[in-house]
């Protein structure tokens, strides 16, 4: 284990605030899970059996990754950097690794893993020397034996720079995803992350989306995404011409409202919040416009941000979780944003079965894993024209002929579940 030092002082402090909150058993889990749910069982991957939620199973952790130059310093001239892992268990036993690695040869390894994942191609992740597994090797396999003997179900990630762009869940060992395995979040830092226990499980759900647009292609799924992805006596909907900027801070002000739901097309671009932003119905609302929720809701933050739109967990140097981490800034806990250019065909499947988890008060980031398990195992799959989910009830329906194309092939390939990310908390 590695020795305390200045740097990690303040992920040590987070983890004690962490350990104060979850250590004790389950206790603040119990009042979102109702006793008659299970809470999560890990199915074996070969098994058909719908993955469920068994409440004594649940075990948290923190993980921090940091990444130091260290040119010169390495034990080998064919390394550069160290990875320094740091896990913080419920038990309160830190553990800590370090790897050296070669920055070169971990930026090529990412580079060919998101040229699969674009081109939909296989990730050969039975072979040794694939990017998916070199990557999961790196970041993971010291800490496989601790993971293990402290039985972690759920990680909060709090990544570096560099290291936050990383498709986690497309990572393998050979035996199964690390998405699969593991439920997850993601954080730039652990000061953005709100560790008390969520205010409420009854707010409502605000849902806002454009399918029509000047200049970009339309995105025909989206009023059946904000028709499907609750109950429709817990949300308000605004869809195309309703959904406008000064309506959408209007209503997001509001603190009747937990979580916020936007389908719509997203322009992340280089300069800050000023420069990207969501299109609604009637025009661009700037990101930065979303910064002023924190003021407007007077110290109620929203629960959950989903941004069902290509490219929102991902940004560039001064803001590299994108739209998600700007979310996360403006005051939200948690947010969920993509990776990459995601099919909207799957993409609103999967927030729809995601939603109906979040609906049996399954915590945030296990409702994502059960939702790609569904995916990997091929629970969610195409019947005529319609996408039926884990339940047997569609998802989606009435898709046109092209639409059941994208999915005629099956959903399991990580292209559709690896890219979709939670950031802040995973709770």
């Amino acid at each position: 284990m590695l020795g305390i030092n200045r740097a990690l002082l303040g992920t040590f402090s987070a983890g004690w605030l962490f350990c104060n909150q979850f250590c004790a058993p389950v206790k603040a889990v119990d009042q979102w899970i109702p006793s008659s749910e299970p809470l999560l069982v890990l199915a074996d991957s070969s098994s058909g059996a719908n993955p469920r939620f068994q409440r004594e199973a649940y075990n948290p952790a923190v993980l921090h990754l940091r990444f130091t130059s260290a040119n010169g310093r390495t034990t080998s001239d064919q390394t550069d950097s160290f990875l320094d892992l740091t896990l913080i268990p419920s038990s309160g036993d830190v553990k800590g690794f370090r790897v050296e690695l070669s920055t070169r040869i971990f930026r090529d390894q990412l580079r060919q893993l998101y040229m699969k994942l674009s081109r939909l191609e296989s990730l050969e992740v039975e072979n040794p020397e694939s990017a998916s597994r070199q990557l999961h090797a790196l970041l993971f396999s010291s800490l496989t034996p601790a993971l293990e003997s402290e039985k972690v179900t759920t990680l909060l990630i709090a990544a570096d720079r560099g290291l936050q762009a990383v498709p986690f869940a497309a990572l393998s060992d050979g035996q199964r995803y690390f998405g699969d395995r593991f439920a997850f979040a993601i954080t730039p830092s652990l000061t953005l992350t709100d560790f008390e226990q969520k205010r409420s499980s009854d707010d409502r759900i605000l849902a806002f989306g454009a399918s029509e647009f000047k200049g970009l292609a339309a995105l025909p799924l989206v009023p059946q995404e904000l028709n499907r992805i609750a109950l429709e006596e817990n949300k308000d909907k605004y869809l195309n011409q309703e959904f406008t900027p000064s309506s959408f801070l209007d209503k997001a002000s509001q603190t009747k409202y937990g979580t916020l739901h936007v389908a719509t097309h997203a322009e992340f671009k280089p300069g800050g919040p000023e420069a990207s932003q969501l299109h609604s119905g009637s025009g661009p609302l700037s990101m930065k416009q979303l910064a002023t929720l924190r003021k407007k809701r007077q110290g109620v933050p929203l629960d959950l941000v989903v941004f069902s739109a290509c490219r929102t967990a991902l940004g560039d140097a001064s803001a590299e979780l994108g739209f998600s981490g700007l979310a996360l800034q403006a005051g939200a806990r948690s947010a969920v944003g993509t990776l990459w250019y995601v099919d909207d065909v799957v993409t609103s499947a999967y927030f729809v079965q995601m939603y109906r988890y979040l609906e049996q008060d399954i915590p945030k980031a296990e409702a994502m894993q059960l939702t790609r398990q569904a995916f990997i195992r091929n629970q969610v799959k195409l019947s005529g024209s319609e996408v039926i989910g884990v339940d047997g009830t569609p998802l989606l329906s009435e898709l046109t002929p092209s639409q059941q194309r994208r999915v005629s092939n099956g959903v399991s390939n990580p292209f559709f579940w690896a890219g979709i990310e939670l950031m802040g908390a995973p709770w």
